[in-house]
């Protein structure tokens, strides 16, 4: 039985916000595939990194109207019983009920044009998030809620923390 997996569907967007539509948004694969990886990183910031056995990942989803996107648990079937796990599961099928819960603006779709800029949109979203949910002159996070949030925002993206941060001086 190795090597078996199980998938759970997280959902494409916070549950209480409007999110693309398929058949009504402009430029709706391009917006949806941002909206989806935005979404990712949404369900680190509160759940942290998956635990050894799960993975996120955004997947394709073939509808009658055309494919859109959501992000997906993936499940190896020997860690699903452990209680890190299942907590896990737990928090991200909840998900995220406004992109604010998780430290993010709101997106605005409207500026992003075509695949090309997808990436640094993406990326621009995480690094606000970032700068949102950071301390305080004082080392105090405000809400409390920040710290975990931009905790689990810097132990996913190393790489963007860095850059959200070059030239920033805060001052005491």
């Amino acid at each position: 039985m190795t090597g078996r997996k199980w998938t759970m569907d997280c959902g494409g967007a916070p549950w209480g916000e409007d999110c693309a539509q398929v058949g009504h948004t402009e430029n709706f694969a391009v917006v949806n595939h941002a909206e989806a990886a935005i979404y990712k990183a949404a369900l680190f910031a509160v759940a942290g990194l998956p635990p050894a056995g799960i993975t996120l990942r955004i997947k394709a989803n073939a509808h009658d109207f055309g494919t859109y996107r959501t992000v997906e648990a993936v499940i190896d079937e020997t860690c699903c019983d452990t209680s890190p796990h299942a907590q896990y599961l737990v928090t991200v099928e909840a998900g995220v009920e406004f992109w604010l819960r998780a430290g993010f603006q709101r997106p605005d779709f409207a500026t992003l044009n075509d695949a090309c800029d997808m990436a640094s949109f993406v990326a621009g979203a995480i690094m606000s998030a970032m700068r949102i949910t950071r301390p305080g002159p004082t080392g105090q996070f405000f809400p409390r809620e920040n710290e975990q949030l931009h905790g689990n925002l810097i132990a996913a993206y190393p790489q963007l923390a860095e850059r959200a941060f070059e030239g920033l001086r805060l001052s005491c």
